[in-house]
């Protein structure tokens, strides 16, 4: 039977600006220097991983795209420089994690591009204690730009540990709730989330309480770890490599106390247990409705994922990142703080 009782961790290996030879929209890319870059990346991370699993660390959570990929995902002149890449960083994550995993009996979640067949996946691999993969996760919501040269996945999976059931989301995932909650009903008592981007506080602390989960974010800045009642375990802070460690108990983590009214008038103590128990599934179908309602607002299209709308930005991607590689100003920015919602 698993134990309830675990050491959860979380890893942020910090933002780093790749060298002019590793992007491939310049006119010094090299192919070798991409190969190395890649390399330097996964081992950097993969020795914090090492480092939480001195501390006893029964689980560690890496952040998205181990092998700093970035600029390859979307280089369209020639999608084999990111096939290529992918390939040969998945078997080096592979290699890599699994050998950190098994020397220090835990399990950690990776994840790295990785092609099968005629698809690329964003994946998470989940390892056992033994180094072996025990699961696969792959992304299910991409970004435009990420539809260009990678597969979608279709299902929020729940893997058996022995200390409890583990799912994961990546990234772009979070922004849609019904993300948490499909892993939560697949039994998942642990969230891991590898991302690219940092989800604010709140967001960690809400995705917590309502999927009545652990939750682990890791990511350049600002990775955290959540309590089921929303209580913040770790915090790597806002700058650097670091990692955090969380001793938990996966049984108690949900029960409210013994004199609190919910308990009185259901019987049932664990807010999980009552969550699922007193679901209305028969109240929810717009959730999966293809149309709803609130579409009707707006006109029909619009997202610019047809060939010749991608074409028209990534030239205009590519003339913006061939501006920075000339130290000039580039004109689009990740930063929500520079832009006005409807401008």
């Amino acid at each position: 039977m698993p134990s309830s009782k675990a050491v959860l961790a979380t890893t942020q290996w910090g933002y780093r600006e790749a060298p002019a030879e590793v992007n491939p929209y310049g006119d010094v890319f090299s192919l070798d220097a991409a190969r190395q870059w890649s390399r330097e990346q996964i081992e950097g991370a993969v020795e914090l991983v090492g480092q939480a699993g001195e501390q006893n660390a029964d689980l560690v959570v890496m952040g998205e795209d181990i092998a700093s990929l970035g600029y390859a995902l979307t280089y369209l002149d020639d999608p084999s420089v990111f096939r290529t890449l992918a390939g040969e960083t998945a078997a080096l994550a592979l290699q890599a994690v699994g050998e950190v995993a098994k020397d220090h009996s835990m399990h950690v979640v990776a994840c790295f591009f990785e092609p099968q067949g005629e698809h690329i996946y964003n994946t998470a691999a989940l390892f056992g204690r033994d180094g072996s993969v025990l699961g696969r996760y792959h992304k299910v919501h991409l970004p435009v730009y990420e539809t260009w040269l990678v597969t979608p996945g279709d299902s929020f999976p729940a893997f058996e540990t022995d200390i409890g059931m583990v799912s994961v989301l990546i990234c772009y995932d979070d922004m849609w709730c019904e993300s948490s909650a499909a892993c939560a009903l697949n039994g998942a008592r642990i969230i891991c989330h590898p991302t690219a981007y940092s989800p604010p506080e709140y967001r960690v602390r809400t995705r917590s309480m309502d999927a009545q989960v652990f939750y682990i974010t890791s990511t350049r800045s600002g990775s955290r770890m959540c309590a089921p009642d929303a209580t913040i375990l770790g915090d790597c802070g806002e700058q650097g490599d670091g990692f955090v460690t969380a001793q938990v108990d996966l049984a108690t983590a949900s029960l409210g106390p013994e004199n609190f009214w919910e308990y009185l008038y259901s019987g049932i103590r664990d807010h999980r247990e009552r969550h699922l128990k007193l679901r209305r599934a028969d109240a929810y179908g717009r959730l999966i409705d293809d149309h709803p309602p609130a579409l009707d607002a707006y006109p029909p299209g619009g997202v610019r994922n047809t060939p010749e709308a991608i074409r028209d930005v990534y030239e205009k991607q590519k003339e913006d990142y061939r501006r920075g590689l000339r130290g000039e100003k580039q004109l689009y920015t990740w930063d929500w703080s520079d832009a006005k919602p409807g401008g």
